[in-house]
């Protein structure tokens, strides 16, 4: 995850990584990243609140003021994190729990990270051992094998599905998601969705990549697009391009947010009304 430059602060996020490889001592916190990325982001966002957060909790949230909205999809729309979660930590049950508990702790803060990616780094970081392709694909499909049709199954965050059938303000909805593209696909067609997002973006499509891509597509100002998510890398997507951040907040992600002062919902029942 990498922090955004910040004018008068030294060195931002990933040039503190960089610095720290060059003493070595990375392998030492990897452990610890994600408590020090969050940190972080604490500390820096005292800094430069409204850097940090173009849309401060001290500003007004109109939600009719967006003409399009980005939208995670697990933890957002499906109440959907604690299962995949749980996948997670079943693909490590043979190993100890201080390497259980990172592999929790480190999907949880990067909940929007394709498995391809986080498979191998957990091995990598946590077993010294590189994933072959085909291992890799192997790993990735067991963990498929135990969640899609678990995801289609779990129940939905509150008022998201009528708020998206209604579409009271007639916005325009895009998916964009860690999920690989194939099987976000088949999970929104599953649950009678699908027609509901103009365009769906799954895994390989990195999410700062496609909110500049649509900006750009759409000659959209970043001001006018709002997005919602529940992960540090749903964060820093928006941020990345300067588009405000709705935080989807729970008891998983309260601890990674601290720092942020902007808005918030639990669930979208009050979009109803």
């Amino acid at each position: 995850m990498s922090g955004p430059p910040v004018a008068g602060l030294k060195m931002t996020l990933s040039e503190l990584w960089k610095e720290l490889a060059n003493l070595e001592l990375v392998h030492a916190l990897e452990m610890e990243r994600s408590v020090i990325e969050s940190r972080w982001y604490y500390s820096h966002a005292a800094v430069v609140p409204m850097l940090a957060n173009p849309m401060s909790k001290t500003m007004e949230f109109t939600l009719e003021a967006y003409k399009l909205i980005f939208w995670d999809f697990d933890g957002v729309i499906k109440d959907s994190v604690p299962l995949k979660t749980a996948a997670f930590d079943q693909l490590f049950q043979d190993y100890d729990d201080d390497v259980r508990k990172y592999v929790r702790e480190y999907h949880l803060l990067h909940g929007g990270v394709s498995r391809h990616i986080k498979i191998p780094h957990y091995f990598r970081t946590l077993l010294d051992q590189e994933l072959s392709e085909e291992e890799n694909f192997e790993y990735c499909q067991r963990y498929a094998d135990s969640v899609v049709e678990g995801v289609i199954a779990c129940p939905w965050i509150e008022g998201a599905r009528e708020f998206l059938n209604s579409n009271p303000h007639g916005q325009q909805h895009i998916i964009v998601t860690g999920t690989p593209q194939d099987e976000i696909e088949h999970i929104l067609k599953a649950i009678d969705i699908v027609g509901l997002f103009s365009r769906v973006f799954g895994a390989p499509h990195a999410k700062p990549e496609v909110l500049a891509q649509i900006l750009a597509e759409m000659k959209m100002e970043p001001e006018k697009c709002l997005m919602i998510g529940d992960s540090m890398t749903d964060y820093d997507a928006a941020v990345e391009n300067q588009v405000p951040f709705l935080l989807r907040e729970n008891k998983e992600n309260q601890e990674h947010f601290v720092f942020f002062d902007g808005p918030k919902v639990s669930n979208f029942l009050h979009w109803l009304c």
